[in-house]
């Protein structure tokens, strides 16, 4: 390993046996270095070398060898000598390019072809279908209910946790004169019946019908004529409203404009591994697949 510390040193790289590693410093540093991208009159000699250390540490070429064929080689002046590294150490970048290419094809006929490619699109265009939605629903107004039970409140954070939704209420009155069981009206959504938000009365005064057998109804039926303060959910899916909905609509995107890049390969994964999953959590979370589906039969 000794003898082949300097070829590290050319790379900038400590020694390893690493060899991802040691092409990746080796294609930073012919990038870098490349006569055809740096003006630099030495640009030449450390691309030489650069190449030089790569085929020695990737098992390409012995430590010895240049030494034995210049032994052999009829005599050149110094300038044909340097002009024939130079050749080598580009054609050896060329090849190297033209072989990550042909990688980078395979693996993007690989993963843009096929069922399994055909299955993305299906989950892609399901994510899209469930974002729009989830978008329609956001905007949608749908049952209100009083909400009795499954309540908690924070006073210093001023919230309230309703049903397993928090809401920040900011609203002094209504904490000023929370020592009473003050009435909260639920505010759904139509589609997934989704607690969207929460409606408090900020001047809360009981009253009871007659009639009725339930003081806590009476007096206050779907919050009519009545001063509210409305607070929406903030650690809900409609909490998150338009980031996570756009983030749903990426899928398609790659498919309407696919390109061999990166960027493409990066937002694939991204979407194999986070957003078809989280697409099929909040499609059965909360019951909303089961909501639409009763709407749909029972309109």
């Amino acid at each position: 390993m000794t003898s082949k510390n300097k070829y590290f040193e050319v790379l900038g790289i400590k020694p390893t046996t690493n060899q991802a590693e040691i092409k990746k410093a080796y294609r930073k540093q012919a990038l870098k270095f490349h006569p055809d991208r740096n003006n630099d009159p030495n640009a030449h000699y450390h691309f030489i070398l650069i190449t030089e250390a790569y085929e020695v540490l990737s098992g390409q070429r012995e430590i010895n060898n240049q030494k034995k064929k210049s032994q052999t080689a009829p005599k050149r002046s110094k300038e044909e000598i340097l002009a024939e590294k130079v050749r080598l150490a580009k054609e050896r970048y060329r090849r190297q390019k033209e072989e990550e290419e042909a990688k980078d094809n395979a693996y993007y006929s690989k993963v843009a072809s096929g069922w399994t490619w055909r299955l993305f699109k299906v989950m892609a265009v399901y994510c899209a279908i469930w974002a729009t939605l989830l978008t329609v629903d956001y905007f949608s107004e749908g049952e209100q209910v009083t909400v009795t039970t499954e309540l908690s409140a924070d006073r210093y954070e001023r919230t309230l946790r309703v049903r397993g939704e928090m809401f920040y209420v900011d609203n002094h009155e209504y904490w000023w004169q929370h020592n009473i069981r003050i009435p909260i009206r639920g505010n759904y959504s139509y589609l997934f019946h989704d607690l969207k938000s929460i409606s408090v009365m900020t001047h809360y005064e009981p009253s009871y019908h007659k009639d009725s057998n339930s003081h806590k109804m009476n007096g206050y039926d779907h919050f009519i004529e009545k001063e509210l303060f409305t607070a929406n959910s903030y650690n809900s899916i409609h909490g998150v409203f338009p980031f996570l909905h756009f983030f749903f609509f990426i899928p398609l995107m790659l498919i309407l404009f696919k390109r061999q890049t990166l960027r493409f390969n990066v937002w694939r994964l991204v979407s194999l591994w986070m957003i078809f999953p989280t697409v099929v959590f909040f499609t059965f979370s909360n019951d909303r697949i089961f909501y639409l589906i009763d709407l749909i039969f029972n309109p």
